[in-house]
């Protein structure tokens, strides 16, 4: 397992739901809080870990797709963790379950 440097004050968590069978990003009020010590801030980084199934993801504005559709997007194993840096990459970023099922749970904390 790869360890990440974290640089930055963790504030927001979120677990995204395992029905991942349409694209999901992360939820605004999470990478923009609107109450707290950040709120009107937005996250410069987001620590994700996939938990159950892998997953596909984007960062680039794009929907990522699953493998019966051709898997676009990076692929993220289950057990996996990564860090996404970046105010436009945490906006664009988007996640499904790499196969056509339900399953993966990704856990999310935002750092500012």
């Amino acid at each position: 397992m790869r360890v990440f440097p974290i640089d930055g004050v963790a504030d927001q968590y979120e677990r995204l739901s395992a029905t991942l069978t349409s694209a999901v990003g992360f939820t605004s009020s999470k990478i923009l809080p609107t109450t707290g010590d950040f709120t009107g801030i937005k996250a410069r980084s987001a620590l994700i870990s996939v938990e159950t199934a892998d997953i596909r993801f984007t960062i680039d504005g794009t929907t990522p797709t699953t493998t019966a559709l051709g898997g676009a997007g990076h692929l993220l194993p289950f057990g996996s963790s990564y860090e996404i840096n970046g105010e436009q990459n945490i906006s664009n970023f988007k996640c499904i379950n790499a196969v056509a099922s339900n399953g993966a749970v990704l856990h999310c904390t935002y750092l500012f």
